[in-house]
C-alpha cells in the first residue's frame, strides 16, 4: 500500500528512530569501540563464512551498510520483500525493554528481531540474547562490521554482503547531505554550516591528511585518531577476498540479482514489485549533488586524502569481476544479469 511505501522510506531514508549510540559524543564512542576488546581475526576467521564456501542453513545474511551508498534501498528493499530485519527499527515500540529474542510485525506486515544493530550497546545485547545462534534473522544491517559479526559463532556464521560506491562520489554525496539531513540524530551528521563552505574549500582544509572511513570500518580502528598503513590496506583486499560477497551501485541491477540469486531470494513473490520501487524507481533516494568531475583538481585533492579508501574500492571493482564465477551454474537464470 501507498501508506507502507511511505513508511519505510521514512523509516530507512531519515532513521526517525532514534539511539542512544547516536546521541554518544565522538570521544565516548572511540573509547567505546576499544572497550569491546573485538578479536577481529578470531570472528572472521570463526564466526564468517567464506564468500566461495556453499551456503549453510545455519548462516545469517550480514549486510555491511557503507553509508551513502545505497545503503537505504538496500534495507527498503528486503523489509518490503518480507525478510526478516534487522537493524536500528526493531528496538522502536517499546522492543528495547524486551527480555528475550523475538520477531515482531507491524501493521503493514513488515517484521524486525527485537534488537539494534546501529550500535554497539545494541549489538551486545543482541549476542546477550542470542540472536546469532537463534535463527531468527533473514537480513541483519549494520555500519558496524567487525561488531556485528562477534554476535555470531562457529556453528552459525555470518555471510557479509555489501555495496560498494567510488569513495570521492560518495563523500560528495555525504558533504552536500549534511547540509541538509536535519532528521539524522547525533553523530556529528547534520552540519548546516557546511552549507557556508563550498565543498574545494572543504577539502582545501583536510589537505595532508588521510581519511579512509570504509578501511577503518572493515578494521575497526579510529579513522580520527589510528593512522592506516599499507599492511591495513592488504589486510582490507584479504578481507573483501574471502569474505565479501561484492556488490557495485554503479552496477545495481545486476548486484541486487547476484545477492538475491546467492541467498536463494530471486524468486521470491514480492520481489518484482519490491525491486520496481525502491531499485529500479529508487523512490527513497532523495539526495541531490553536484558531482566531483574527476581529474578535475578537486578529485585530484580527494583522491590524495582518502587513498587507501580508493585502493580498496578498486580491488573491489576486480573482485566483481572474479566473483562472477559464483554463478557460472546457476540454473534458469539469464547470467547476462548477473555478469
Amino acid at each position: 500500500t501507498v501508506a507502507s511505501i511511505i513508511l519505510l522510506i521514512l523509516l530507512n531514508i531519515f532513521d526517525l528512530v532514534p539511539s542512544k549510540f547516536s546521541e554518544a559524543p565522538r570521544q565516548l564512542i572511540r573509547a567505546e569501540r576499544h572497550a569491546k576488546g573485538l578479536h577481529l581475526d578470531y570472528v572472521l576467521d570463526n564466526h564468517t563464512a567464506n564468500v566461495y564456501d556453499p551456503l549453510k542453513e545455519t548462516d545469517t545474511a550480514v549486510y555491511w551498510h557503507i553509508h551513502k551508498a545505497s545503503g537505504s534501498s538496500v534495507k527498503s528493499y528486503y523489509t518490503c520483500m518480507g525478510k526478516v530485519m534487522v537493524d536500528r527499527v526493531g528496538t522502536s515500540n517499546g522492543h528495547h525493554e524486551d527480555k528475550q529474542i523475538a520477531v515482531w510485525e507491524n501493521e503493514y506486515h513488515f517484521r524486525w528481531v527485537n534488537v539494534d544493530s546501529s550500535t554497539y550497546d545494541g549489538l551486545t545485547r543482541a549476542k546477550e540474547l542470542g540472536l546469532g545462534n537463534s535463527g531468527l534473522a533473514d537480513v541483519v544491517v549494520t555500519a558496524l562490521l567487525p561488531a556485528a559479526l562477534a554476535v555470531f559463532s562457529h556453528s552459525h556464521q555470518a555471510r557479509v554482503f555489501a555495496l560498494f560506491r567510488h569513495p570521492i562520489d560518495r563523500a560528495a554525496s555525504l558533504y552536500y547531505y549534511r547540509q541538509v539531513s536535519s532528521w539524522e540524530v547525533g553523530q556529528d551528521v547534520y552540519r548546516p554550516d557546511l552549507a557556508d563552505v563550498s565543498i574545494e574549500e572543504f577539502y582545501q582544509r583536510k589537505r595532508g591528511t588521510q581519511d579512509n572511513p570504509i578501511l577503518s570500518a572493515l578494521l575497526n580502528k579510529d579513522r580520527v585518531v589510528e593512522t592506516l598503513t599499507d599492511e591495513d590496506l592488504a589486510k582490507g583486499k584479504e578481507i573483501l577476498e574471502q569474505k565479501v560477497l561484492i556488490g557495485l551501485t554503479n552496477k545495481m541491477e545486476a548486484s541486487m540479482n547476484r545477492f538475491d540469486t546467492y541467498f536463494g531470494w530471486y524468486d521470491d513473490e514480492n520481489r518484482p514489485k519490491c525491486r520496481n520501487l525502491f531499485i529500479d524507481q529508487k523512490v527513497n533516494s532523495n539526495n541531490s549533488y553536484k558531482h566531483v568531475e574527476p581529474g578535475s583538481q578537486l578529485w585530484n585533492e580527494m583522491a590524495v586524502i582518502m587513498d587507501y579508501d580508493i585502493k580498496l574500492y578498486n580491488y573491489a571493482v576486480h573482485l566483481w569481476h572474479e566473483q562472477r564465477k559464483l554463478f557460472y551454474d546457476t540454473v534458469d537464470f539469464n547470467l547476462v544479469q548477473v555478469l
